[in-house]
């Protein structure tokens, strides 16, 4: 017969806390739960090995929000469709890291128009934007969509995709 080895567990007091070993043969430790709709990733800097971080990419780490109004500040991991018969601004994070993602679908017969901050870049298919606040992509008709990726934190931004004729400024 094997050697029985038993397990002593702490209490997981809420729902959906996780438990993780750490190596060493100590004891298993709590991962609390999280925000909905984070997703659990590796992290060899965390006791656990694990973290939980907000999903990106694909679509499926993208938070969906309508924005029916005329100005929108955009955050990391988010996706707006915009619905208004005037144009909607969508001005990007000021806040990004490397691999965040912001994407833009109109709706709206107004159209969008992406805004940058101080510093802020968008490359698209060999051509920039004017840095900073003077720079934008704007949509030429109703449905036009992009996909944005931070490729320098904070500052630079490239498209993934776009439908329909974007403009540059």
């Amino acid at each position: 017969m094997g050697t029985n080895t038993s397990i002593n567990t702490p209490s997981l007091p809420n729902k959906g806390d996780l438990l993780f070993g750490q190596g060493g043969g100590s004891r298993p430790a709590v991962l609390p739960a999280s925000t909905n709709g984070f997703v659990l990733t590796l992290d060899n800097t965390q006791p656990t090995g694990t973290k939980w971080a907000a999903g990106g990419g694909g679509g499926g780490g993208i938070t969906w929000n309508t924005v029916s109004g005329t100005s929108q500040s955009a955050a990391v991991n988010n996706g707006y469709i915009t619905n208004n018969a005037s144009l909607v601004t969508v001005t990007l994070p000021s806040s990004s890291s490397v691999g965040d993602m912001v994407e833009i679908a109109g709706q709206g017969a107004g159209g969008w128009k992406v805004a940058q901050n101080a510093s802020q870049v968008i490359h698209m298919d060999g051509v920039d934007t004017t840095t900073g606040t003077g720079g934008s992509l704007a949509s030429t008709v109703r449905y036009d969509a992009v996909r944005l990726l931070c490729i320098t934190a904070n500052t630079d931004w490239l498209v993934l995709s776009g439908i329909g004729n974007i403009t540059m400024v």
